[in-house]
Parts: C-alpha cells; sequence; structure tokens
C-alpha cells in the first residue's frame, strides 16, 4: 500500500491534483476581487455650467476630489464657472480619484492702454483689439489728418497712453476726418453676427447704431443671431459720412437672410 501511495505515478496525479486545486482557488480569488471592485468604479460626471463650489459638491457625492489646477481669462464666462476637467465626462474611475478642473478667472486682467495717436485709423483699431481694448464707438473730429486716431475716451473723458484699464473695456475712438467730413460707401452686413459688423463697419470709419434682436430669448438664440436687415441699407451709390452710425437688425431664423456672397462679406473682417 505504501509503495503504490509513494509511487511515482501516484505523486504525479497528487502534484497535478494540487496544481488544479491552487488554480481554481486563486481564479475564484481573482474573479471575486474584480467582481467585488465594481462597486468602486464611478462615471465622471460633465462638470459644464457649473462653478468650481458646486463642482466640488457634485464630486464628493461620487467620493471623487477636486482639484482646481488653472484659470484662464474668458470673458464670456462667469468667474469660477468650469472651462475644462481631466478626466473627462463620461471616463470610468475609481472611487477617491482626482478629477483636475481648469476655471474662468473671478477677476479680470488689467491692460495698459497703447499709444494710438496720429497712427491709421486701420492700425489704431488693430493695435486697441490687441491689447485687449474693445472699441466702442468713433467720434469724428476735425483735425489736419483723415482717417487717423487723435486719441482715445472713455465716457467722454481723454485718456492717456499706458492708462490701466480693464481687458475687454470699451473705449470710443477719436479719428481726424480732415478740413471737411469725409464720406464713405455703405458696407453689407447682412449675415454677420453684431461683432463682425463692428469691426467691418469701424474699419471704414462708421459706427454700429442700434442693436435689435428680432426674436432671442437668451444668450444662446443672440449669440447664433445673424444681421438680415439694416439701416441705411447698402447702395453702391449711396454714401454716407464717417462717424455715422448704421443700426442693424439680427435674427436666429437663419432663412430670412438676404441671397449675398456670405464668405466674401466675411472675408472682408478678416
Amino acid at each position: 500500500m505504501l509503495k503504490l501511495i509513494f509511487s511515482k505515478r501516484f505523486l504525479l496525479h497528487l502534484a497535478l491534483a494540487l496544481v488544479v486545486v491552487v488554480g481554481a482557488v486563486g481564479g475564484a480569488y481573482y474573479y471575486l476581487k474584480i467582481f467585488t471592485e465594481q462597486d468602486s468604479i464611478v462615471t465622471v460626471p460633465s462638470l459644464e455650467g457649473y462653478d468650481a463650489i458646486e463642482a466640488e459638491a457634485v464630486l464628493k457625492e461620487l467620493s471623487l476630489e477636486c482639484i482646481v489646477i488653472d484659470s484662464l481669462y474668458l470673458a464670456d464666462k462667469r468667474g469660477g464657472e468650469i472651462v475644462d476637467q481631466e478626466p473627462i465626462a463620461d471616463s470610468k474611475v475609481k472611487k477617491d480619484r482626482k478629477i483636475y478642473l481648469t476655471i474662468a478667472r473671478y477677476s479680470t486682467p488689467m491692460v495698459k492702454l497703447p499709444n494710438i495717436e496720429d497712427q491709421g485709423l486701420a492700425l489704431a483699431l488693430a493695435k486697441l483689439e490687441s491689447y485687449g481694448s474693445k472699441v466702442g464707438e468713433l467720434i469724428p473730429k476735425p483735425g489736419g489728418c483723415s482717417d487717423c486716431a487723435l486719441g482715445v475716451q472713455i465716457k467722454g473723458k481723454s485718456i492717456k497712453p499706458g492708462t490701466p484699464l480693464f481687458k475687454g473695456q470699451k473705449v470710443d475712438l477719436l479719428v481726424g476726418e480732415g478740413a471737411t467730413g469725409e464720406e464713405v460707401h455703405i458696407p453689407m452686413l447682412y449675415g454677420l453676427d453684431a461683432e463682425e459688423a463692428r469691426q467691418l463697419a469701424n474699419r471704414d470709419g462708421l459706427n454700429i447704431g442700434a442693436t435689435v434682436y428680432t426674436d432671442c430669448e437668451d444668450a444662446a438664440d443672440s449669440a447664433m443671431a445673424r444681421i438680415f436687415r439694416q439701416s441705411p441699407e447698402p447702395d453702391p451709390n449711396d454714401r454716407i459720412q464717417k462717424g455715422a452710425s448704421i443700426n442693424v437688425y439680427l435674427t436666429k431664423d437663419l432663412t430670412q437672410l438676404p441671397e449675398v456672397n456670405l464668405d466674401s462679406i466675411k472675408a472682408q473682417v478678416q
């Protein structure tokens, strides 16, 4: 009997049996481990539109950690609003994972007003835009030069170069009209949004007057709206004096736009 138990054949079968048992037990262990850890996997939510405090509360409910790693100045975002997240929404992660957030800055950065006096209108406009200032109204002023920048005002008060301003703050530009008022053709603004229309009008020494959104109910509608009517209307035989204003009417219903070469019009804004 003992000889049979200690035979090579028996020992080989015993070893194989042990391997099978150990493998089965190990496999069951790892299967159960993976299965039971499914409860620790969560889906990362979309945090778009939340501010940092709201996002922290949402992530805490899912046992996730919120870490703000950067902030950007974005004029169209409120301070603290989430603008980017990593991992992205719908990612599968384990509980206690860190979610890295980028938010919009709470404070508006300051910029210095550049010196644009005696520079051509196109150069002055580009320079102000590049420094982070927005041009509000072009104010014609008699002077020795035509179509040149004579200075900058805010609410009727002259501002000197180097003055600190909030980024995105509107300034009015004094524009020389020479000895007599110069007249220019009326630009076609159909199909443009309000900002594109302002840029094109300013380039020709004109202003945008009344801006009417005819069927827009919220900011999203206004962002989609395009100009379908303007007054005065573009006419190759008609001219208006520099510094004059064009009233524009915008709609979110793009079927109301006149049939025009929009690419050609937009190319003038670039």
